[in-house]
């Protein structure tokens, strides 16, 4: 591979990277009441920033032979953080989830104890009162 089509992979390698910080220090500032709309667009950019990720890095993988080892130690590491992240989106998106499961649930409870409450009680019959 000449040198400039391997500088030009590399900064492309690194500006995919960026991406992928970039949504990590998103994710890591997260406060605790969360827009679930934007996580779930986070995920769905990282899983793209890492198909971009891997077109680069197989390019640098079957044509540089002289940076193997590095290229290798590159993937493992971007690998590791992708995967860090994206668990982390999955776990935040599954809590998220059961949580509101949960208050459906419980408000369905609810709606049937008031709907259905005059069944649960006896009926009483008044007496007749003549007034004159």
């Amino acid at each position: 591979m000449d040198s400039q089509t391997r500088k030009a992979l590399v900064r492309k390698r690194a500006a995919v990277k960026t991406k992928v910080t970039h949504i990590k220090k998103y994710i890591d500032s997260l406060p605790d009441t969360v827009d679930m709309y934007d996580v779930n667009v986070r995920l769905q950019l990282l899983e793209k920033v890492w198909e971009e990720y891997n077109a680069v890095q197989d390019q640098l993988e079957y044509n540089d032979d002289d940076e193997t080892q590095q290229h290798e130690l590159d993937r493992e590491a971007f690998t590791e953080t992708s995967c860090e992240l994206k668990a982390r989106i999955d776990r935040m998106i599954s809590e998220d989830k059961r949580a509101r499961d949960v208050s459906s649930a419980e408000l369905q409870k609810r709606r049937a104890t008031h709907d259905y409450g005059s069944c649960l009680m006896p009926k009483i019959k008044l007496p007749t009162i003549e007034i004159p």
